[in-house]
């Protein structure tokens, strides 16, 4: 079902971006105030936060819309128990481009630093749906 297929990946890409912005903050807590590395994480959790505000407007679209169709008789799952809906080809292609981006940054980035949370994120996506899709 297509809402259900919009509900886990709004869901999905918010929790990511949360995970994002708390790596950053944390790194962030442990660095002398106005160093180049703390201004240009603080650059990065503020466009990571406007990011998350319109992940959450896109969430409660979709909301009010699972509203109209529970009134309609449609019957959803909770959203941990709807399956992934990407292929494990776009997974891996994901996973790619992080890797990539994670040589190709500073290691003393913020870009690093996300590149490598997305690294890890892609590689653990691969895995679930690798094997959720070797089951059917």
């Amino acid at each position: 079902m297509e809402l259900e297929n919009q509900l886990r990946s709004a869901s999905d890409e918010t929790l990511r971006t949360l995970e994002q912005l708390q790596r950053l903050e944390i790194e962030k807590r442990g660095l002398e105030p106005g160093s180049p590395r703390f201004v240009r994480l603080a650059d990065e959790i503020e466009r990571l936060a406007v990011y998350v505000f319109t992940q959450t407007s896109a969430q409660q679209t979709l909301a009010h819309e699972t509203h109209a169709a529970r009134q309609e008789g449609v019957e959803l799952p909770p959203i941990e128990e709807m399956s992934a809906t990407r292929d494990v080809s776009e997974i891996l292609g994901d996973w790619r481009d992080a890797e990539r981006r994670l040589a190709d940054t500073s290691v003393d980035s913020a870009e690093h630093a996300l590149a490598a949370g997305d690294v890890r994120r892609f590689r653990d996506e691969y895995h679930r749906a690798h094997k959720a899709q070797s089951k059917g």
